[in-house]
């Protein structure tokens, strides 16, 4: 894992040497153990790398380069298949020099070109520069399900590429001037989907696509991104119910298995719920000794509902457990500083907790491994059992119109409305993943954007034939979109900043394969039951004491449980006392780039019609302060 850069210009006199040097330094929190640069076309393209070693230790150096040393790569992540596509590459012809899972790229490039994207099983984001024929190509590459991001920007006569937007940021290669559509795309999705950024001329690689370069005929504007598709296939399809608990069974503890893959001790971020505390107890099965748990908790009560959860599992598993405790005031605190910080905006109120658990873990260890990530490809949120219920819920419609808006936690009706009123696929999975509706965005900012156009993210990622399960479309579209260029990019940055590389086993490219070939009937019943034939498959992955807590009806069907931050008692207050005077007031930024009057005409709607819409004035929160933040 590692802090990646890179430069490259129009002008082959140009010495991008500076620009590359800044952007890799201001990535040292990335990569700790260390650095290297490699220049070529008279130093008009150059790569740099920040490392932090867990693979092969003294042997991989970035940036690296093939045997001729006219392929050249800069790369952060890790190939957990990297072992049978070196026996592969050996058997024809190439010779390795280490045993890092870096030189996989510079070989398998040679040898396959551009289809060696779709073998990696891996998470990673790279940049190769292929000097083969002159004057050569510089390829940027993210993987298939968006688990490490790569940004990249035209400054000037020079492109540049970066692990965070931040950096290139802080180093005034992205200009200030917005784009404006994006608040439209943030408002609706609470994030700016790929390919975009908040910026007219900076751009992050959507999840499994690249950007081919040329070193000579740069792009002008915005670069083309081309989809790959990852080429893993399950060896048979189940059939039957049973068939299918015992392929995920072993694909969970294969995944979890090739994941281990370190040459320093890796541990848990054990929340204590059910993914978590697989990934743990399958770690335990696989490594010599328990692995080291790390959990948090908020408050001075060490009885928190997170801490012991946590705790009961560790106890359960046989595993040792570290515990991290955080007043409520120092991690809203951190949590507003932190929201003005990233590159770009994203309303995540849990934005800290990786952060917070990986400083702790970096006093001992670099790498961990998460449940993150499985619930978006196997039915694990209250939208997924929406979908699944649509056409009954079609029928109520009428009901629907009747009911007060107050019956309903949140905005949750007015979103039920509006998403049974929608035939179009793109257009409803947009509703359901929405905060701001489309047409609520486009009514706020006045920036005349139509609804369809906001609806396109969705549309981007609907499989190419409609085999008629829509639960599995949306769970697609829901994991290339709001995990990927949110929770993904989120927990990238945190846990990076700490110098922890964070593992997610349930996105695991194999194991991925076999999940979206499901029916999606196993993944939410007709009942609503989510996660359904999952939580089945994993009884025997769990002790039998956790089993009725974790896998009970409570779980399958009510409120998705995550961790309660001190947050949301601080903005319920602040959404009381302080809000308008932060969102319409003299020192707003949001209104100057808004219609006038949109955003106070909307709270002032909440406020006469009492409407309860914490999540949509968090998003507005969010985008102010982010604004503030930039200057």
């Amino acid at each position: 894992m590692c802090g990646i850069a890179g430069a490259v210009s129009r002008d082959p006199s140009f010495d991008v040497g500076p620009i590359v040097t800044r952007l890799t330094a201001v990535l040292a929190h990335r990569g700790p153990d260390g650095e290297g640069f490699h220049f070529a076309r008279g130093r008009s393209v150059g790569l740099g790398n920040r490392r932090l070693s867990i693979v092969d230790l003294p042997g991989g150096a970035q940036p690296m380069a093939s045997e001729d040393e006219r392929v050249w790569v800069t790369y952060n992540g890790e190939i957990y298949n990297h072992q049978e596509l070196r026996r592969e590459l050996i058997g024809l012809g190439h010779r390795f020099r280490t045993n890092a899972d870096t030189e996989v790229l510079v070989h398998g490039f040679e040898a396959w070109g551009s289809e060696l994207f779709g073998r990696l099983n891996g998470i990673f984001a790279f940049a190769l520069l292929d000097q083969r024929s002159e004057p050569g190509d510089l390829w940027l590459v993210r993987d298939p399900a968006g688990v490490k991001p790569l940004y990249l920007g035209l400054a000037g006569d020079s492109w540049w590429f970066a692990s965070e937007l931040a950096a290139a940021r802080s180093c005034g290669l992205v200009e200030s001037d917005l784009r404006l559509e994006a608040i439209d795309e943030y408002l609706v999705y609470r994030f700016i989907p790929s390919p975009g950024t908040p910026y007219r001329r900076a751009w992050k690689v959507p999840p499994g696509h690249y950007c081919r370069l040329p070193v000579v005929g740069l792009p002008k504007g915005q670069p083309a991104f081309e989809p790959f598709a990852a080429r893993f296939v399950p060896a048979t399809i189940p059939r039957t119910a049973g068939e299918w608990i015992e392929a995920l069974r072993g694909g969970i503890r294969a995944a979890v298995r090739r994941q281990l893959m370190a040459d320093v001790p890796v541990g848990s971020l054990l929340s204590g719920g059910v993914d978590s505390t697989i990934v743990t107890g399958l770690m335990r099965d696989g490594l010599p000794q328990p692995p080291q748990a790390f959990a948090v908790g908020f408050g001075g009560d060490s009885e928190s509902g997170e801490l012991r959860m946590a705790r009961q599992a560790a106890a359960d598993l046989g595993v040792p457990l570290r515990e991290v405790q955080v007043s409520d005031a120092d991690y809203v605190q951190a949590w507003l500083e932190q929201v003005a910080a990233l590159g770009e905006p994203i309303a995540n109120t849990g934005i800290l907790l990786v952060g917070l658990l990986c400083r702790d873990v970096r006093k001992t260890h670099k790498v961990v491994l998460t449940g993150q990530g499985a619930d978006e490809p196997l039915g694990g949120y209250p939208r997924h059992a929406a979908e699944r219920l649509f056409s009954f819920a079609r029928l109520a419609r009428p009901l629907l119109r009747l009911l007060p808006e107050r019956v309903a936690e949140s905005d949750r009706l007015a979103r039920m409305r509006r998403v049974v009123g929608e035939s179009d696929r793109a257009r409803r999975f947009a509703e359901i993943i929405a905060v701001f509706s489309p047409r609520e965005a486009a009514a706020l900012t006045g920036h005349g954007i139509d609804a369809e156009q906001l609806a396109s993210p969705a549309q981007r990622w609907l499989p190419p034939s409609d085999d008629g399960d829509s639960l599995n479309a949306l769970l697609r579209v829901d994991a290339r979109l709001s995990l990927a260029d949110d929770l993904l990019i989120v927990a990238d940055h945190m846990s990076m900043a700490a110098s922890v590389e964070l593992r997610v086993p349930f996105l695991d490219l194999q194991l991925l394969a076999l999940i979206e070939r499901m029916p999606s009937r196993y993944k939410v019943s007709v009942l609503g039951e989510r996660k359904w034939l999952y939580r089945r498959a994993a009884r025997h992955l769990l002790p039998p004491s956790l089993r009725a807590s974790l896998l009970g009806w409570r779980a399958r069907t009510g409120r998705k449980l995550g961790f309660t931050t001190p947050v949301d008692q601080w903005f319920a207050r602040w959404m009381a006392q302080d809000a308008d005077a932060f969102l319409t007031g003299r020192d707003a930024v949001l209104p100057q780039l808004t219609r006038g009057g949109g955003v106070a005409g909307f709270l002032a709607d909440v406020r006469r019609r009492g409407l309860f819409r914490p999540r949509q004035v968090m998003a507005l929160f969010v985008l102010e302060s982010w604004l503030r933040a930039r200057g």
